[in-house]
């Protein structure tokens, strides 16, 4: 539990194969919620919602991991648990915590603000034409249906959705409360607990606290805790059975749905569990299990971890955030009209995935406007911000660990 690990691939500060992952997983929430909105029948499992056979193949096999959302929410937040204690792991440096606690607010609130005024003022043009559509009783159907504010818009990207979880303007940002409040708490727990043996171990205790406190969001922050103590087990690379056996399970758990056909066991088990009054939730448990032994399997130089660190993927996970942050806006608006207005004599099928091909073409190109000019400069600013308290505190520390100087009164002369 406490053998500490390198990180194998850094570059500029990053692990090049998280980075990649980063960029897969983002591309499973963009399909995640094009399926939701087109194709229910593969996130709910109900048939009188199939449109195809071919739905019912792909969703009753674990390749349901290629656009299982709440699997890649889990992966990110396993993610972030590890690199944003990258540094406190190698140094043991409590600064460092301060540091990434300061940071993490002005890191995440500016383009969090910036997409929702964005959702506002296409509310305000009516450039959401779900309610003109016949996919108005699906996912999107209940949602910006609402008199637009810009004060309400504005107070939700500057404080509401981070601490929150207000998600009126944009219906992705559930997660972002969690991503921020878990940060904070992960700083916390190491700045108090981190240096002390045997810690990971305490990381457990508290992990288990949290599911008891609140069986949904208890999962989510500790995987948080998951992924920063990752730093501190085994390195894989010369164990390729356990290698293979991490990525296969990961991958595996992330498909779960409790309808697929691969998963029923794993439903029995969960009614017997709840049967002996373990009730937790296991739609969320199963899939959060299987994102740490995923994202630990490619913390190693193998094989798998050299193809997320390929440039392609390097530069989706650099997209990532501002992928997160647009899609859904998108879904609701370029989706939605490239399907009402294709010719009617394309088949629903044809119409939905052309609309899908929409969504993912126009998120590339928006995100990599809004990862240039919103993102990226946020992320220079959380870094000054980071750098003038670390001068600060060293300035600081340099003052209290001068010696005192002792002036002596010059000697009288006889």
């Amino acid at each position: 539990m406490d053998e500490p690990r390198p990180a194998p691939l850094p570059v500029a500060g990053k692990t090049l194969s998280l980075e990649g992952l980063r960029g897969l997983a983002s591309l499973t929430v963009i399909l995640s919620h094009c399926f939701f909105t087109f194709f229910p029948y593969l996130q709910l499992g109900e048939l009188a919602q199939r449109k195809g056979a071919w739905e019912s193949l792909l969703f009753n096999s674990p390749l349901r991991v290629i656009y299982n959302g709440t699997f890649s929410v889990s992966v990110f937040f396993v993610m972030s648990g590890y690199v944003l204690t990258r540094k406190f792991f190698k140094d043991g440096d409590i600064v460092s915590l301060q540091e990434a606690s300061v940071k993490r607010y002005v890191r995440l609130m500016p383009p969090v603000l910036v997409s929702i005024l964005l959702c506002y003022g296409m509310m305000k043009l009516d450039l959401f034409p779900v309610a003109r559509s016949d996919l108005r009783d699906g996912f999107l159907g209940n949602v910006y249906l609402f008199q637009p504010s810009f004060l309400e818009a504005w107070w939700d990207g500057l404080y509401r959705s981070l601490l929150v979880g207000n998600a009126s303007y944009n219906y992705i940002l559930w997660t972002i409360r969690t991503e921020f409040l878990g940060s904070l708490m992960l700083f916390a727990f190491l700045a108090l607990f981190g240096r002390f043996r045997g810690s990971g171990w305490m990381a457990v205790v508290a992990s288990l606290a949290l599911l008891c406190i609140n069986s949904t969001d208890g999962i989510f922050y500790a995987l948080f805790l998951a992924g920063a103590y990752l730093h501190r087990w085994k390195d894989l690379r010369v164990r390729p059975l356990g290698l293979a056996l991490a990525l296969l399970v990961g991958l595996y758990l992330g498909g779960y749905h409790w309808y697929s056909g691969p998963y029923l066991w794993m439903v029995k088990v969960a009614h017997m569990l709840d049967a002996a009054g373990l009730k937790l939730e296991w739609p969320l448990l199963y899939p959060s299990l299987g994102a740490v032994p995923l994202v630990w399997a490619i913390l190693s130089d193998n094989p798998v971890s050299r193809l997320l660190s390929s440039r392609p993927l390097v530069w989706l996970g650099d997209k990532s955030f501002s992928m997160y942050l647009l899609h859904s806006v998108l879904l609701s608006s370029v989706g939605v009209y490239v399907y009402l207005y294709l010719p009617a004599s394309i088949a629903y099928q044809g119409r939905a995935a052309l609309a899908t091909l929409a969504v993912f073409v126009t998120t590339f190109g928006a995100s990599t406007l809004f990862a240039r000019f919103v993102d990226a400069p946020t992320v220079r600013l959380s870094a000054r911000l980071g750098k003038a308290l670390r001068e600060r505190q060293d300035t600081l520390h340099s003052r209290t660990s001068e010696p005192a100087v002792i002036e002596h009164a010059p000697a009288r002369s006889a």
